[in-house]
């Protein structure tokens, strides 16, 4: 068995500068996982679950910035891809898909791990390529060398996402007893990138709309920390008095931005705050957490929107963009020199925010002990230059209201807003980086994703807070599902579990707390190195929690 296309994939992802695999095992796929196992240049990971191994791998690819690969055998395993592969097409992280499959001839023939694979993931990814099944003809080779160096490039340009490479194989799968795997040299076929910019007849376009214009404000939606960015906004914002409005994860902890917008911006309180609302609106970045601004701009339309990226798609995300600048907002904020404009509007943010935050320590001083008052503690806990991971429903919800303090990157998967795969998220991103990794996590997504944990893989950098109130709590505060008649069966989806056998079978260090006292005593060394991760399970009633936030949102609508 000599299958020199199969090694080349491996070679060839090794020559783009690709540095991971994450293989579940399978025996279909065995030519694809013994080649990228024996190549020198890359990491093999090996995780169980495929549904995990999407997630974590998603987490590698965050921080490496460039792609992971993901290895599944044929039939449902690539399947279980899909919410991972549909996380990371809207976070735009690139990842190099390639599953195994049966030869063509023997779709729907009722052959055992027979699926229709061919393009399985939609619209999800980027692009989806069909490997040849026999490679043996030069041609064949060819075509399928050129096949992956396409597929790498597509991943890594912008926007960068997953994409699927199928790949059918014949038996036999294994080589034999003197065979050995060799990686000959191979073709890489380079895209060279070019060096994005203004234009200056567009910059004298928009000089003439930034002048037309009193109130103006920066909106950053979801973004990876970018440091030099971060000072070419900050210096824009300074020199030309514009308001900056940041989400917690947008990962841009600007001096004087608006972090508290959450809060102040309840829909009982926007009508009295339409003097908040910007004529010229720039945006950057991704998603927004935040409902409320949503609302407020889409209510309150600027009468100009720009959004900056590098990327040719449209996200119309306030329904008033009037125009897409495809260019890095680094490269944009150092060359956009507009006139200043007057201090009031900005103000404006600045005092109401610096109120919101005032409010919401009084608040917390006061307030019984739940969620909203340990995940408080927990953040305030959290060490500098470390990573935070929230997940979805109340966590990120919570944090983003809170507001951070700097030197903490933030993560979450807000591509789809779902709860599947937080916890393999933060277990990639402790594999593949040195900082410790907070993840502050519900119940419901926790137990969700064990399987994350279901490996052989050291994760003694990963800290764990799950906020335990037996059930799907979220539900309680949203107007609808709490007034129908069978709200806690079809809703909450009550259950029984703590999370403290899951910490046993994976050798986590365990603390339970049910008050601030324990909450703080265990969070005394729960940042100290350690050979093994640590678990806080934080327990508090469901109906309490949900008294605590509307009395907060209380506090900001009259």
């Amino acid at each position: 068995m000599i299958l020199k296309h199969i090694n080349d994939i491996a070679s060839v992802c090794a020559g783009h500068g690709i540095e991971t695999a994450v293989i579940s095992p399978g025996s279909r796929s065995a030519p694809l996982t013994l080649a990228f196992n024996e190549h020198p240049s890359i990491d093999v990971k090996v995780i169980g679950d495929e549904r995990s191994a999407a997630f974590i791998a998603l987490g590698i690819a965050q921080q490496q910035k460039k792609p992971v690969v993901l290895i599944c055998t044929s039939g449902s395993a690539v399947l279980n891809y899909a919410p991972a592969i549909a996380e990371a097409y809207y976070q735009e992280i690139p990842l190099i898909v390639i599953s195994a499959d049966r030869p063509p001839e023997w779709i729907n023939q009722y052959d055992g791990q027979t699926i229709q694979q061919s393009d399985v993931l939609g619209k999800h990814v980027k692009t989806s390529f069909s490997f040849p099944v026999d490679a043996n003809h030069p041609d064949a080779f060819w075509h399928a060398n050129r096949i992956t160096n396409e597929a790498i490039i597509t991943s890594t340009s912008f926007p960068l996402g997953p994409v699927h490479i199928n790949v059918p194989l014949r038996e036999p799968f294994y080589p034999s007893e003197n065979e050995r795997i060799e990686f000959s040299e191979t073709r890489i076929i380079k895209n060279a990138a070019t060096e994005s910019f203004v234009p200056s007849s567009l910059i004298i376009e928009l000089e003439d709309e930034w002048n037309q214009h009193t109130n103006k404000a920066i909106v950053i939606g979801q973004s990876d920390y970018d440091k030099a960015q971060l000072v070419a906004i900050q210096a824009f914002a300074k020199r030309t008095n514009t308001v900056v409005i940041n989400d917690i994860i947008g990962n841009h902890s600007i001096e004087g931005a608006t972090q508290h917008q959450d809060a102040f911006l309840q829909s009982k309180a926007q009508l009295a705050l339409a003097n908040l609302s910007p004529d010229l609106l720039i945006t950057l970045g991704k998603s927004l957490i935040s409902k409320n601004l949503k609302t407020f701009i889409r209510q309150n339309p600027p009468k100009k929107h720009w959004h900056i990226r590098e990327s040719d798609r449209i996200n119309d995300t306030f329904q008033h963009l009037t125009r897409c600048i495809s260019v890095n907002p680094k490269s944009f904020f150092e060359n956009f020199n507009p006139s200043a404009s007057d201090q009031g509007f900005r103000k404006n943010w600045t005092d109401i925010d610096h109120k919101a935050k005032q409010t919401i320590t009084d608040f917390l001083s006061e307030c019984p002990f739940g969620e909203f008052k340990a995940i408080s503690e927990c953040m305030k806990a959290l060490p500098q230059n470390s990573q935070l991971h929230l997940a979805n429903s109340m966590s990120v919800r919570y944090a983003n209201l809170l507001g951070l303090k700097s030197h903490i990157e933030v993560f979450s998967n807000r591509g789809t807003s779902g709860i599947d795969g937080s916890n393999g998220t933060a277990v990639g991103s402790a594999l593949a980086q040195d900082k410790l990794v907070t993840l502050i996590t519900g119940d419901m997504a926790f137990f969700y994703d064990r399987n994350a944990f279901w490996h052989n893989h050291d994760l003694s950098k990963l800290r764990i807070i799950v906020l335990n109130n037996h059930g799907g709590g979220i539900f309680r505060m949203i107007k609808g599902p709490e007034e129908q008649a069978d709200y806690e069966k079809l809703f909450e989806t009550e259950q029984p579990l703590t999370a403290e056998n899951t910490a046993d079978d994976h050798n986590f260090e365990y603390h339970a707390c049910s008050d601030l006292t324990e909450l703080t005593t265990a969070l005394d060394n729960f940042y100290e190195l350690s050979n093994q991760p640590k678990l806080i399970e934080v327990f508090s009633d469901s109906k309490q929690n949900t008294e605590i936030f509307n009395n907060f949102k209380g506090e900001f609508e009259s």
